[in-house]
């Protein structure tokens, strides 16, 4: 139950997080076609490079994430 608890709480403060950053996000992609571009090629790099003030701890999360969805995509 602990664990389960632990993940929930990590999910909570990703999403909270991305909650928080997300006008910026919308902004930053909608300047230009190359950074939309690059969002949708390099999601995790383009939020980098737009200068969102995420700890890495949070980015790291996100990375595993994205990686296991694409993982099952491909199966």
């Amino acid at each position: 139950m602990h664990r389960r608890k632990t993940a929930l709480q990590k999910s909570d403060r990703l999403l909270g997080r991305l909650d928080q950053v997300e006008k910026q996000l919308q902004e930053w992609t909608n300047r230009s076609a190359k950074n939309a571009r690059w969002f949708r090629r390099d999601p995790l790099g383009a939020m980098h490079a737009a200068g969102l003030d995420i700890e890495d701890d949070i980015m790291l999360e996100l990375d595993l994430i994205t990686k296991n969805i694409a993982k099952k995509l491909k199966r």
